[in-house]
């Protein structure tokens, strides 16, 4: 009997390396995407206002405060291996 196309795909997924998945992952975020907002090419990072900058800024602050941080090398290493640079 044939594997329907779900069985087929949850099949390859749960055989597919994490990175590997996550690449599959933004594939589809793009293709599912609108490309074009009001004629002009689609931008997923919206510029952010001087408040929401500052938002982020004292989140991030508190971050550090509390030692939820990452060391820069470790962060460099992850995005070098996250898109094989």
């Amino acid at each position: 009997m044939n594997a329907s196309v779900y069985e087929s795909t949850v099949s390859l997924l749960k055989n597919m390396p994490e990175n590997d998945i996550l690449i599959v992952k933004e594939f589809i975020n793009r293709l599912s995407s609108k490309p074009q907002i009001k004629g002009e090419t689609y931008n997923p990072y919206k510029p952010l206002t001087r408040e929401e900058i500052i938002e982020q800024l004292a989140i991030a602050r508190q971050h550090a405060d509390e030692g939820k941080t990452m060391d820069a090398h470790k962060a460099s290493s992850n995005i070098r291996e996250k898109y094989s640079l």
